[in-house]
């Protein structure tokens, strides 16, 4: 009897030892950030949410699925801290940030300088150092109402912007912690994707919608813009990034003859030459590439040299126009740096200037791998 009584007491005093679910919460009951705009107004900042609607996510499989519901909200304060709370005061349920896929700047933020943005996103713990960072021009309001075909917020491009990069490598895509990790670094410029609202552009009977696209790319040294160029400025950054992965190109050989290729993961080397009190740089290019289209008959060795003189162009084209901005597209200046830091300290300091004339050579190297189904019988 009495190792009956002891054995009851042990189980009871155990089951009082064991953790709860007391203050669980159901997930209609949470509200997720799933993404947030940052814009800087009139001396205040403001700080725009999505959330997206779990309420429906328990319905029979059997059920036909329904568009999720997209709410934004908007709150603002003298500090981004300040801003959030408003988010807080606005809300009539618990806000939970761990679920912030992408941040979007404003390029009026960007103009103020981001120095009071940086230390509230590092340190706060639940968003993500995975998070994808954007700039954009446009409405931030009207970005984050934007959603997929299937009508999810989270299943947009800007979402999943890797699985578009790899289909068509144009600006890179940049998390959280590659953008404060290069922007701290010295003599690195930044490049922020820049995305742009474009109306209409899908369309069914009976209505249409919109979509959200990469269309540019804003340039950041030091917490501070640069520069803004748009897509047709940047054919040439794509050959000198390191995650390129597949991008288009387009030659034209003469007027009735142009082929379409698709270049795969080039890989690069730029070279630091000194000369006394100044630096050149000469840049190599190894790709292979892909005959997606051709039309007419083009000997090997020729499209080769039309390749590759396309490229060059574009790469020295892409760095003038930055140039005439102001702006290190090609982190030149960071090469100097890694090269020899005591000539970049002691040449260059923080007076780092480029000119028409800096890059000295461009050498470029293209391997025709595949020509599709089509047998290539102009080899000579």
């Amino acid at each position: 009897m009495m190792k009956r009584i002891l054995v009851s007491l042990f189980i009871g005093m155990s089951l009082l030892t064991l953790t709860g679910c007391w203050d669980t919460k159901d997930i209609q009951d949470i509200q997720y950030i799933s993404a947030m705009g940052i814009d800087y107004r009139n001396g205040q900042y403001d700080i725009y949410v999505q959330v997206t609607s779990f309420a429906g996510v328990a319905k029979q499989e059997s059920m036909e699925p329904k568009p999720t519901p997209v709410w934004v909200a908007k709150g603002s304060g003298k500090t981004i801290n300040a801003a959030m709370n408003d988010i807080y005061k606005r809300s009539n349920q618990y806000v939970y940030w761990a679920h912030v896929q992408l941040i979007i700047f404003s390029e009026n933020l960007l103009k103020h300088g981001l120095d009071q943005v940086n230390d509230p996103i590092l340190r706060f713990q639940q968003i993500r150092e995975t998070t994808w960072l954007y700039g954009t021009d446009d409405s931030l309001e009207k970005i984050l109402f934007v959603n997929s075909l299937s009508g999810s917020s989270v299943q947009t491009s800007i979402f999943n912007p890797e699985d578009i990069y790899k289909l068509r490598s144009y600006v890179a895509p940049i998390r959280v912690q590659s953008f404060y990790t290069q922007n701290y670094e010295s003599g690195m410029t930044v490049k922020l994707p820049k995305v742009s609202l474009l109306p209409e552009v899908w369309k069914k009977q009976g209505g249409s919608k919109n979509t959200v696209k990469l269309t540019g790319s804003y340039l950041i040294k030091n917490n501070q813009l640069k520069a803004k160029i748009a897509n047709k400025h940047l054919s040439g950054l794509r050959w000198l990034t390191k995650s390129t992965v597949r991008s288009p190109v387009a030659v034209k050989v003469n007027e009735d003859t142009s082929v379409e290729m698709s270049l795969i993961r080039p890989k690069f080397n730029i070279k630091p030459i000194f000369m006394n009190d100044k630096v050149a740089f000469d840049i190599s290019i190894k790709v292979n590439g892909v005959v997606r289209d051709m039309e007419g008959n083009i000997p090997l060795p020729i499209l080769k040299d039309k390749v590759e003189n396309v490229l060059a162009k574009e790469i020295r084209s892409t760095y003038t126009y930055a140039l005439e901005k102001g702006t290190d597209i090609y982190n030149l200046e960071e090469t100097v740096y890694r090269e020899d830091v005591k000539k970049w300290k002691s040449i260059f300091g923080n007076d780092f200037t480029l000119g028409e004339d800096s890059i000295r050579n461009i050498k470029v190297d293209v391997t025709i791998e595949q020509t599709g189904d089509y047998k290539y019988e102009f080899m000579n």
